[in-house]
């Protein structure tokens, strides 16, 4: 069975070690699988997270231990205490040294370049976030997808599968490789982005998604070869799973 790739979003990488940061308990659950499945090798899962992801995951941990004010700190519960939040740091530095677990993927002028392949898409579509909330991606989410685009260049484009908890970006990316119209495309300027990436607009450039909250396990299993991962269980390995 070939080698899966899979770029992991902050959201999920957080869910992961402080679960009652992912509001979706169906992501806290298989984020909890994947990773662990990895990091047993039950399964030939290679893990990347973009370095800005990294301090976006180190800010959440941040924000559950200082932000007694955030509304999102007070619907989970209130703040972690200090112990708890030193004990999350130091083992997702463990994790993520030398890619114990988790591999850093490092930003280049290459996935700086490559959101004209995304952000002009993005900024068209209006694709729900939630409700009626029709706010675009942020910058770091397409600098994550150009990401997703240049792993799927190097190891193929059905073997990169960009993880995420995110409705927006997972659905700006799936209307990408579904394939746009040649008026939109013209209209997007997507031509811009071959002067300067090299690459022509085309389905085939992007990764896989999946959207852990709302992906079924028909969409795992075509995505992730193997799915359902065996449910390890891990020892010394530090997680605040109380909700």
């Amino acid at each position: 069975m070939p080698r899966t790739y899979v770029l992991l979003d902050a959201n999920v990488t957080e869910g992961y070690y402080l679960p009652r940061s992912l509001r979706s308990l169906r992501a806290r659950s298989r984020i909890e699988i994947i990773i662990n499945a990895a990091r047993s090798g039950q399964t030939d899962v290679f893990l990347y997270i973009p370095n800005f992801c990294i301090a976006e995951v180190f800010s959440a941990f941040m924000k559950h231990a200082f932000g007694a004010w955030n509304r999102h700190v007070t619907r989970a519960g209130g703040r972690i205490d200090r112990p708890v939040y030193e004990r999350l740091v130091a083992q997702f530095q463990k994790d993520i040294h030398n890619g114990a677990v988790i591999n850093q993927y490092e930003l280049s002028r290459y996935h700086v370049l490559g959101i004209n392949l995304v952000a002009p898409i993005d900024h068209h579509f209006q694709i729900r976030r939630a409700g009626r909330n029709h706010r675009p991606m942020s910058t770091l989410d397409h600098l994550l997808v150009s990401m997703g685009i240049q792993l799927a260049k190097v190891h193929g484009q059905d073997r990169v599968v960009v993880i995420s908890a995110d409705r927006r970006l997972c659905d700006v990316l799936k209307k990408c490789r579904a394939g746009l119209r040649s008026r939109v495309i013209n209209r997007l300027k997507l031509r811009i982005a071959r002067e300067v990436t090299g690459k022509d607009y085309s389905p085939n450039l992007y990764p896989r998604v999946i959207d852990l909250a709302t992906a079924t396990n028909a969409e795992l299993t075509a995505a992730l070869p193997g799915w359902p991962f065996p449910a390890v269980q891990v020892r010394n390995v530090y997680r605040w799973l109380r909700v």
